[in-house]
């Protein structure tokens, strides 16, 4: 199978193919039709209760306790509004026992999701307010979510540009369904959120502008995902996959591509889609080494606006409570290319130190936007090899770690088992290192081997979803374009 013609399809058929989301699923389904009662959307109750695990849970397949906690106490709040039949009580029941038993568990993850300080604590509040019994506490969430708040300009709490507007659910019956319509983008979404969108039209049930756009989502992707649309995410990730293959970038992509990135990224750099309107640090980053790479100028001024002066580091959003690890992973990559970035040496060398010491027990990264530490390791590791040779030699432990928890199948996993998009994050990186230090060949064929049976299925849609937002998902094409890439490495490294 020739990897490479299939990376270059893949690039070419790009289509914002992404995994279903219980949370927003679960919102949508509260919607009803305003002349029956009924719910708008049947066929996602339907969906919910075929959707329900043997425990009471919603969510993603791996259990990930922030995930199955908030999909699940939206689920119950959903079926209780909608759902007559003694099926769905008594889903609602199971729901309402898992949330009890599971909520002080939440501890055990490695991250939060986004927003999640925000809106555990006032879906609790609302399920206790609808009669559900759910537990009466926020695992200190209420805290969080007072300092997160603190956070945020109170005049820019519905503003369009900042990120709570991804997320303003949180403000439960408090919301301004006026200043909710303002904040609505062009394409009738708030934030490019199915979840965030229909909570306006539980408010404000008279726009069919919010409305045409929860049926165009459902339309295009044949179920309700986390966020839609997503093009420059999906494009720019697919990308910077691809380049950590060998490969020149430029053969993935023509001139048309690399202009039109130019032009949206303009000088405020760019985000999730042009239609979010909401630049980020860490899409920038990857954009602008992108376009350095196919061999565009990019003006420094363009990534230095998400640097946190005062640290050094980079954020990916204004107001957020924890720096990005893998933002300033890809921040790092983009000023190796950026001679001319002020101070550009000093600000390295402190990203540098600051993912060192960001390590868990010195072995491997975790961060906010992936549950796994195999994709966070991976980019870390790669990123850093080329800050010189201190830095392959305090990532020894890093190694050690990618060496032994190979899977006997040759696969890697962080979770109960082992996975086709962990296993080339894991593989990637060795492959990366063993240009510095020699790695046992056994290690990598027994990776290559496993991963080209999972590419080979083609079913996709049967990974886990290992990505952090509201809840957990999986970008179909972004995944596969992480395993190409390792195939590709692979057979290039060993010809």
């Amino acid at each position: 199978m020739n990897y490479l013609e299939e990376a270059k399809e893949l690039v070419k058929n790009l289509n914002q193919r992404m995994g279903p989301s219980p949370y927003d699923i679960a919102w949508l389904a509260r919607l009803k039709d305003p002349k029956s009662g009924e719910p708008r959307w049947p066929h996602l109750i339907d969906w919910l209760l075929e959707h329900q695990y043997p425990d009471g849970s919603f969510g993603g397949s791996i259990v990930y306790y922030h995930d199955r906690i908030i999909c699940t106490l939206i689920a119950a709040i959903a079926l209780h509004e909608n759902g007559h039949a003694e099926k769905t009580q008594q889903a609602v029941k199971r729901a309402e026992r898992y949330l009890w038993q599971h909520l002080h568990l939440l501890a055990r993850d490695p991250s939060d999701l986004v927003g999640f300080e925000l809106l555990l604590p006032t879906l609790l509040g609302e399920a206790r307010a609808l009669g559900l019994e759910v537990p009466t506490h926020a695992c200190g969430y209420e805290g969080l979510q007072t300092a997160k708040l603190k956070l945020i300009p109170y005049e820019m709490l519905y503003s369009p540009h900042a990120t709570t507007v991804h997320s303003l659910e949180f403000l439960g019956g408090t919301g301004d369904p006026v200043k909710l319509q303002r904040a609505l983008a062009v394409n009738g979404s708030l934030g490019n959120s199915p979840a965030t969108t229909a909570y306006y039209l539980l408010l404000n049930g008279d726009d069919e502008q919010a409305h045409a756009y929860l049926e165009a989502v459902q339309q295009h992707v044949g179920h309700v995902p986390i966020v839609y649309p997503f093009r420059t995410f999906e494009l720019t990730w697919v990308l910077n996959n691809l380049i950590f293959s060998g490969t020149p970038i430029n053969e993935f992509a023509g001139d048309d591509t690399w202009k039109k990135l130019k032009e949206e990224m303009g000088t405020v750099g760019v985000g999730a889609d042009k239609e979010f309107g909401i630049p980020d640090g860490d899409t920038t980053s990857v954009c602008v080494r992108l376009l350095i790479e196919a061999g565009y100028d990019i003006d420094a001024a363009v990534l230095a606006q998400f640097q946190d002066k005062e640290k050094q580091i980079f954020r990916t959003y204004h107001y957020e409570r924890n720096a990005s690890v893998s933002t300033n992973v890809h921040a790092l990559e983009a000023l190796r290319l950026m001679p001319n970035y002020p101070n550009q040496q000093d600000v390295r060398e402190n990203i540098t130190l600051m993912l060192l010491n960001k390590r868990t027990f010195k072995m491997y990264w975790t961060d906010k936007w992936h549950t796994s530490p195999y994709y966070t390791s991976a980019h870390a590791l790669v990123g850093l090899l080329k800050e010189g040779s201190f830095v392959v030699s305090a990532c020894q432990y890093t190694l050690d770690w990618l060496l032994h928890t190979q899977r006997p199948d040759g696969s890697w996993g962080f979770f109960e088992n082992g996975t086709a998009e962990e296993t080339a994050y894991a593989l990637t990186a060795l492959l990366h290192f063993s240009q510095y230090k020699p790695i046992d060949p056994d290690v990598l064929h027994r990776g290559a081997a496993y991963l080209e049976q999972a590419y080979q299925e083609k079913d996709i849609s049967s990974h886990p979803a290992l990505w952090i937002e509201k809840c957990l998902y999986i970008p179909y094409d972004i995944v596969r374009s992480a395993i190409l890439t390792a195939l590709i490495l692979y057979h290039r490294t060993f010809n």
